[in-house]
């Protein structure tokens, strides 16, 4: 009984997301429940491939800006949790992001940010409370105060954190930035989202290099059982094969439930 409630949730999630893709609706939140155990027949193997979608725009390298410091990792970075070459692809219209605070003190100020690479324009920008511990927490950029991303188009987002905030000067003591691009899912990719098992969902996005995706779905996986061996080893072995920046700090870092938006 307990398994067939874990499938039958994980469908709706699958239903709902395969709607998000077609354009129908938006995925709506809703709790998840949490289970104790995750049976070994539904084992996955994430594996990141990239898209080959030529050479990635070039950034801000991630770190610190000089000023004050108030990061306590030795990197002195907040990573976000993205490719090792800071870019990765989409299919919805208001994607999650995912951040690794690292342990931190007397910071004052934290931003997240998303802007058309190309013009400049924001398309969203919200200061938020920095969490109470070290982890990762997610964005997702709210439908109602944001326009759609655009197929084709890239975007960058980040995160700046402020350890004496100044209101004049704008300038953050640390910045960290990474692209995201909107794309088209094709037939190919269609059949196998409509076809795929819940558990196996994320290895599919993983496996076309739909990196937001395959994240984001993960870690809706993770949410049932966060001490399930097989999900944690499946973690691993995400941002391992896409040699994300920073996974040596964050790879054990626990995904907070926060973080409250200062309108």
């Amino acid at each position: 009984m307990k398994y067939l409630l874990l499938m039958t949730t994980l469908s709706v999630v699958l239903v709902m997301k395969l709607l998000s893709i077609a354009g129908v609706v938006q995925r709506p939140a809703f709790a998840i429940p949490s289970f104790g155990n995750i049976s070994n027949d539904w084992r996955i193997s994430q594996t990141y491939i990239p898209p080959d979608r030529g050479a990635p725009p070039t950034t801000t390298p991630s770190g610190t800006r000089g000023g004050e410091q108030c990061l306590l990792s030795e990197k002195k970075i907040v990573p976000l949790l993205i490719p090792g070459n800071n870019i990765g692809v989409t299919l919805s219209k208001h994607p999650t992001f995912f951040i690794y605070i690292p342990p931190y003190q007397e910071a004052q100020k934290a931003r997240f940010f998303l802007t058309e690479w190309i013009s400049q324009e924001e398309i969203y920008e919200e200061d938020f409370q920095l969490p109470k511990k070290s982890g990762i927490i997610k964005i997702k950029i709210p439908a109602e105060k944001s326009t759609p991303l655009e197929i084709g188009k890239t975007y960058i987002w980040g995160v700046q954190i402020w350890c004496e905030y100044d209101p004049l000067g704008e300038r953050a003591d640390y910045l960290s930035e990474g692209f995201i691009e909107r794309i088209q899912a094709d037939r190919y990719l269609l059949e196998k989202l409509k076809t795929a098992r819940p558990l196996s969902l994320s290895t599919v996005y993983a496996s076309q290099g739909i990196w937001y995706d395959a994240l984001e779905s993960i870690v809706e996986l993770r949410s049932l059982n966060i001490e399930n061996p097989q999900l944690i080893d499946d973690w691993k072995k995400l941002f391992e094969s896409a040699n994300s920046q920073g996974k040596e700090e964050f790879i054990q870092a626990p995904v907070l439930d926060c973080c409250q938006r200062e309108d």
